[in-house]
């Protein structure tokens, strides 16, 4: 059956989505940053370029935590299932038929392409996500020509002079696991008209050459480790890094920070090192991460000893009896989303999504039925504690990590190993170019 793409994405759903669901996001997430986030203008025809670590978390954090209601390209085969096309169309997602999915014929693509070209006569923001395929690794795939070819298309419709691309970076630090760090970063516009005169003598160059522009302008916004071979060593040195300068515990959500530009030179560095040093530098890392795994240690702890203050103690005394409620009152959906992930996943790129998805439907009506029995029962305190669940789950999970924190920091003084392993870091700083 053919999918016409004429009046869908109403968003019914997604307004529910963008007014409850951004309150979730800081539990789920261990920090998160936000980088101009006001770049995205709500009045003007806008095509936003992004990067695609993971298959739904991305779509669903540009959509919250933007300001324009953001319609959102998304593969096509999902859209097969008659429920499912209503789902996501309500949700603001529409498909893209690509080639090595199994679909040979254009004439659906020319409906996307129409359906594209109609928003941005509305002044409306639709996300593509540029590389054509989710990936976690921390390296920026070749920009697929489609954006530029419906740039282009728009742009000869209706001759608007505030076209524009955004390049737009969603970065994880890991990507597949709850409690994780996720930073947007908003780019500058490219504005379409002004590859308009090139497009009119050759379109092929035309397109190459916005694609291009493009990738560059997205490589400032998206970590970008230039040889595949050293993704392990740029993970090793943002471990270091990180450990070195550490989040602040509290608030979960940070505005306009250089936490960003701060890690990704620390990959610009390693990819503009010679690679005879490069080669020196990774041995040396491999060295001192295996030593500390055989230690059972982390770096953090181990440099610093800090954290394993006994004052702490008393906040894990006071803390136990709110952070073990917290756990045991939402065992239930937490139980359900690794059930669901752990059956149903194959691939990494779509764990958070799944873990996310499952876990805050399964919240929503394990809250509103745990609040029905509450009120039903008629114990002011029991009313008290259903409408303290999220709020005890998220102080579980703070509380949890604070205390892997502190017996990290604690074996680490004592370890035998210590003024070795330090010595080997102390190698790895003076292997880093400044």
């Amino acid at each position: 059956m053919k999918f016409s793409l004429r009046r869908q994405s109403t968003g019914k759903i997604f307004v529910y989505m963008a007014q409850i669901m951004p309150w979730s996001l800081p539990g789920f997430f261990k920090a998160i940053y936000l980088n101009n986030r006001k770049g995205v203008p709500s009045d003007k025809p806008v095509l936003l370029a992004c990067n695609h670590p993971t298959a739904f978390m991305d779509p669903i954090l540009f959509c919250l935590y933007l300001d324009p209601p953001i319609y959102n390209m998304t593969r096509g085969d999902i859209f097969e299932k008659p429920f499912f096309r209503k789902l996501l169309a309500s949700i603001n997602m529409f498909p893209v038929y690509r080639v090595r999915d199994g679909y040979a014929s254009r004439e659906r693509n020319d409906g996307v392409f129409e359906y594209c070209i109609d928003k941005m006569q509305q002044k409306r923001v639709v996300t593509i996500y540029v590389e054509g395929e989710h990936h976690l690794d921390k390296q920026l795939r070749p920009v697929q020509k489609g954006i530029a070819r419906i740039a282009f298309a728009a742009y000869e419709k209706h001759r608007q002079e505030d076209l524009q691309i955004i390049p737009a970076g969603c970065n994880y630090w890991y990507g597949d696991r709850v409690r994780d760090t996720v930073m947007l970063n908003i780019g500058e516009p490219i504005y379409v008209r002004n590859y308009w005169a090139e497009y009119e003598e050759n379109q092929t160059q035309a397109i190459n050459t916005l694609c291009a522009d493009l990738e560059i302008a997205l490589q400032k916004y998206c970590f970008h480790v230039e040889q595949t071979e050293d993704q392990q060593a740029a993970e090793q040195l943002l471990e270091l890094y990180r450990s070195e300068h550490p989040a602040p515990l509290l608030p979960a959500t940070h505005y306009n920070t250089d936490k960003f530009e701060s890690e990704k030179a620390v990959v610009d560095r390693l990819n503009a090192l010679e690679a005879v040093k490069k080669e020196q530098l990774k041995n040396d890392l491999n060295a001192y991460f295996g030593a500390l795994q055989v230690a059972g240690l982390k770096d953090a702890a181990l440099i610093h000893p800090e954290w394993g203050n006994p004052v702490w103690l008393l906040f894990f005394v006071l803390g136990l009896i709110p952070a073990f409620v917290g756990w045991l009152g939402n065992r239930p959906p937490a139980f359900l989303a690794r059930y669901v992930t752990k059956k149903a996943v194959k691939k990494k790129e779509f764990v958070t999504s799944v873990l996310y998805g499952v876990g805050y439907l399964g919240a929503m009506v394990y809250y509103i039925l745990c609040t029905v029995i509450s009120l039903f029962v008629g114990n002011p305190y029991l009313i008290g504690l259903v409408l303290l669940l999220p709020v005890l789950w998220w102080f579980s999970a703070f509380y949890r990590e604070l205390w892997a924190r502190w017996t990290g920091a604690r074996r680490a003084r004592g370890h035998g190993e210590r003024e070795r392993l330090l010595g080997m870091r102390g190698k790895l700083d003076r292997r880093q170019p400044s």
